[in-house]
């Protein structure tokens, strides 16, 4: 009797352990060294483990990809919150129109992967590509954005806050499943979103190395790619970023993003709010050169 009481006592124990898992590999992670900083008056709650080992151009058809006559510059544009109040919130119907102009003028969405090839090797799947990318993983990534970019058929990336992960107004673990399976790319923004450049190397790194190991394990991915918080980024960071196992990182540098500036030093297009139709196609225009 004894011992039936000992297993039932155990499967007990089991069932209440099991839901806490993903919560536990958050916690056991990324202890702050410095408060975190927001980006303008947007609230950035406090910031938040598979290695496919595939070669990229195995997973990519690229059979009929051209080879560019001139050193690609691509422009990867920046978004935050797709929403209104601030300077970093696009309203969704500004969103929309813009999506609908890449679409009506034959823009091509990268991946990640896709973007590393056209950056590494000059080719691309078509003479007019644009990588979108969301930093910091609101919630209205998933509510307003997501259906919109799947309504136009395109990929997008959204650097996620480690420790932001199924807390306020930030994208849940399974919400970010769910895109990871549609189109949209998770990628680093740092586990507890703090100014890189504040910090000790050893510090830095942490943040890199752990938010990299917690979206490989959550996601089942090889993740490579890293957003600089706020921007903020220094030599250490150049360096640091490449041994922690990223293939890229970008900035908040203006303009298109080209070989020549450093695959750890990717400059954006930043997209603000009340940006006309035109404002928008001429911003995409003049930071490519195909």
């Amino acid at each position: 009797m004894k011992r039936y009481r000992v297993l039932w006592m155990v499967a007990l124990l089991g069932i209440l352990i099991l839901p806490g898992c993903s919560q536990r590999i958050l916690e056991g992670i990324g202890i702050k060294t410095a408060a975190p900083i927001a980006e303008d008056d947007i609230e950035v709650a406090e910031a938040a483990e598979n290695e496919t080992g595939q070669d990229l151009e195995g997973q990519i058809d690229t059979g009929d990809w051209i080879t560019a006559e001139s050193a690609v510059q691509l422009p990867i544009l920046m978004y935050h919150s797709i929403s209104e109040g601030n300077g970093l919130r696009v309203p969704s119907e500004e969103f929309r129109s813009q999506m609908a102009w890449l679409r009506e003028n034959g823009y091509y969405t990268l991946s990640p992967e896709e973007a590393y090839l056209v950056l590494t090797e000059n080719r691309m799947p078509s003479e007019k590509c644009v990588w979108l990318t969301f930093d910091d993983g609101y919630t209205d990534n998933y509510t307003e954005a997501f259906p919109i970019l799947k309504e136009n058929d395109m990929k997008a990336t959204v650097f996620m806050i480690g420790k932001s992960i199924d807390k306020g107004h930030h994208l849940t673990e399974d919400q970010m499943l769910e895109m990871s399976r549609n189109g949209i790319s998770i990628e680093s923004h740092t586990i507890n979103h703090l100014e890189l450049n504040r910090m000790t190397a050893e510090q830095q790194e942490a943040e890199m190395v752990q938010s990299k190991e917690l979206f490989d394990r959550i996601l089942d991915q090889d993740t490579t790619v890293l957003s600089y918080p706020v921007g903020r980024y220094n030599e250490e960071s150049l360096r640091l970023s490449e041994e922690a196992g990223y293939k890229m990182a970008v900035t908040t540098e203006p303009g298109g993003a080209s070989r020549d500036q450093g695959m750890h030093a990717l400059h954006r297009v930043r997209i603000s709010p009340g940006l006309s139709v035109d404002g928008f196609a001429s911003l995409i225009e003049n930071s490519s050169n195909h």
